[in-house]
């Protein structure tokens, strides 16, 4: 019996669609993120704003790793821990984002991967 696992040619080209959809539209939820990062840092104690861009970084983080980029997951997975984090800490200042920040500029910008 074979170690390998191979899906059937039209889950194979579905699953390659996938890929390439999440990586099209990776730099628009990369700017969400940006956009969701620059909502913290003019009210850092608001916990909406906090969870929500947890959530962006939670749904790249799942995704990317769906779709052949785990060391972008990991890398998101990251700033989701910070995050997590942060949302424990009150009172909260724009300071206590310094890490968040430079964690998302440091993102890679990751190529789709190979079919």
């Amino acid at each position: 019996m074979s170690d390998s696992f191979s899906l059937p040619p039209d889950l194979q080209q579905a699953l390659d669609l996938f890929r390439a959809q999440f990586a099209e539209q990776l730099p628009a939820r990369l700017a969400e993120a940006a956009q969701g990062l620059e909502a913290c840092l003019a009210h850092p104690d608001d916990d909406d704003r906090l969870r929500e861009l947890h959530r962006v970084l939670h749904r790249l983080a799942g995704s990317a790793g769906t779709f052949g980029m785990p060391e972008f997951g990991a890398a998101c997975r990251v700033i989701e821990d910070m995050l997590e984090a942060l949302l424990a800490r009150h009172p909260r200042g724009r300071d206590d984002f310094g890490a968040v920040e430079r964690a998302l500029a440091a993102l890679p910008r990751p190529a789709a991967p190979a079919a």
